[in-house]
């Protein structure tokens, strides 16, 4: 007992220290590249010293060629990832629940570096989404270092926690963040090392980088039924635009985006130069965007500017992503719930002029965050420790739960659970599935049966039966070829002197040696019978497996399961 405990403790100071550390790290390096990278246009022209040739020269200098070089390396960077893909969140809820998809390290720092450089040079993108995965990553390396460490799960949810943490000033939220959009189970052993790690990643970043957050959330006060009125219709509104984002995200049909031109690696530079135009005239809807979404809440921006943001970011997102800069879409879907937040308040005045437009601003944003990213206590408990305002907190719980009932009829549980779909894998069926889903059949395949050759006579073949004591066996040809499936009743009812190959087939369920467990489970479902045979991709019978050896494959997935969300 005494072990756990200083187990547990050192897993929280190392885990919460270092990803707290990183993390101002990553934020840092954006802050500071940003004002390398990044000027505003209006600052530019305002300043008279300028001649307008040099005036052009700069204009095209921050507003076309970095962004276009930024890309560009971005675009070279993703070539060296596993898969040449970006990973985030994703990533990370894929490797606690599937022990073959462990985070990758090398990726995981090439995709905080391209995320870092996106950031900077304005991308539409966030911070939080790579902040996740890169707190993930950390607790998958620690993991690998530390034999003492706890299960590598819970590592892993304990350097998501510690990111959220230090990047909202939010540990409760962290905590949930990690059981619930990670993790998703509750077992008292991932607790107390994903609670610690939240809570010194907390104390690191505010009371030695005296670090605040970046949301300026203002004081709500007061609800009246008006005010829950217009927050349902808001809900409403929210889940509806929160299932439009993550199409945009997630369709198949927008993969056209994904490569544009016949280099790749210029995908990326061509989406950097669209932000750099569009920062001319809008700069609020690039970058991370956070001055304007504190504007938003603070109901700074008129209803007309609030939808041209909206339509803005929305457009910009999605185009960013799409085309290979690299961030979250957390932050972006903060930004499109505080500006659909201004348009709900506005309708909500021309009911009564007593609507709160503050409550109803915040509550939107939540509610949008929360149906992108599938953490509806999180987003809660988020606003509850941003604003230590237990009726704001429960305002923006009305309103994700009405976004989380839309939401989910038309995404699911969220949008990363959609980009594993677009690969194949739906961790919604439960780890048991997951863990039958990666075992081959051929794994269990039992290479002591009966094979009949077909020049042989059934009395002959009945003896064979005899010795072999069985009821079914295999009629195979030439390198093991499965011909056909014989049954010991039906023999008896032949000629002894009939040759098995003139007996005429029949159809029987035959599984291929590729086939996964679960899957298997699904096609023998309705099979009666003593043995089903396997086949490799020539017809070549490989093995056979019955029924009771699916029940023990399917017991072990059991507890397996039993194993990780109960575990004490």
């Amino acid at each position: 007992m005494v072990g756990k405990i200083i187990s547990v403790i050192l897993t929280g100071l190392v885990v919460g220290s270092s990803v707290a550390v990183l993390v101002q790290i990553f934020l840092y390096s954006i802050n500071f590249l940003s004002n390398i990278f990044r000027t505003d246009f209006t600052d530019l022209v305002n300043q008279q010293h300028f001649s307008i040739n040099e005036l052009v020269i700069k204009i095209i200098f921050f507003f076309l060629i970095i962004p276009f070089f930024v890309g560009l390396l971005v675009g070279i960077i993703r070539n060296f990832t596993k898969g040449k893909r970006w990973h985030g969140p994703p990533d990370v809820i894929l490797s606690v629940h599937k022990d073959d998809e462990e985070l990758n390290v090398k990726s995981g720092f090439l995709t905080s570096i391209a995320s870092i450089l996106s950031i900077s040079c304005g991308s539409s993108v966030g911070q939080y989404g790579p902040l996740v995965h890169f707190g993930g990553t950390i607790g998958a390396e620690i993991k690998k270092l530390f034999s003492y460490a706890p299960d590598y799960k819970i590592l892993v949810s304990a350097g998501v926690a510690s990111a959220i943490s230090a990047g909202f000033g939010a540990p409760l939220a962290g905590l949930i963040y990690a059981r619930e959009v990670v993790l998703r189970h509750q077992s008292l052993a991932s607790f107390s090392p994903i609670l610690l790690s939240s809570i010194i990643s907390y104390f690191f970043t505010v009371e030695i980088f005296e670090y605040e957050p970046s949301l300026n959330i203002p004081t709500v006060t007061g609800n009246n039924a008006i005010n829950v009125i217009v927050i349902i219709l808001a809900g409403i509104f929210a889940g509806l635009l929160a299932s439009l984002y993550s199409y945009l995200l997630t369709n198949k049909n927008l993969n056209f985006l994904n490569n544009v031109g016949s280099k790749s690696y210029l995908t990326p530079a061509y989406a950097g130069v669209i932000c750099g135009i569009v920062a001319i005239k809008f700069p609020e809807v690039t970058g991370i965007g956070s001055q304007t979404i504190n504007d938003l809440l603070n109901n700074k921006i008129t209803l007309n500017l609030a939808l041209i943001f909206l339509v803005l970011k929305l457009f910009l997102t999605t185009l960013c992503l799409r085309m290979g800069l690299v961030g979250g879409i957390f932050a972006p879907a903060l930004f499109l719930g505080a500006s659909l937040g201004v348009v709900s308040a506005g309708l909500g005045t021309l009911l009564s002029e007593n609507v709160n437009p503050f409550l109803i601003i915040l509550s939107s944003m939540a509610a949008l965050g929360s149906c992108i990213i599938g953490g509806p206590i999180a987003n809660v408990l988020i606003v509850f420790e941003l604003t230590s305002n237990y009726q704001a907190a429960l305002s923006a719980g009305v309103c994700i739960v009405v976004a989380t009932i839309v939401s989910s009829q038309l995404i699911g549980q969220s949008t990363f659970d959609q980009l594993l779909n677009n690969r194949n894998i739906d961790i919604t069926v439960g780890r048991d599935i997951l863990f039958l889903q990666r075992k081959k059949i051929k794994e269990i395949v039992d290479k002591n049966f009966l094979k009949i050759d077909g020049n042989i006579s059934v009395k002959e073949a009945i003896e064979m039966f005899k010795t072999f004591q069985c009821s079914e066996a295999y009629y195979v040809g030439l390198n093991n070829k499965l011909l056909g499936k014989l049954s010991l009743p039906k023999l008896l009812s032949y000629d002894d002197d009939l040759k098995i190959k003139d007996i005429k087939k029949t159809k029987f369920l035959k599984i291929n040696d590729d086939e996964d467990l679960s899957k298997t489970i699904q096609k023998c479902k309705d099979f009666v019978g003593e043995s089903i045979p396997v086949v490799d991709n020539k017809g070549k019978i490989i093995g056979i497996f019955s029924e009771n050896d699916l029940f023990v494959s399917y017991l072990e997935a059991e507890e397996f399961r039993a194993d990780v969300e109960t575990k004490s």
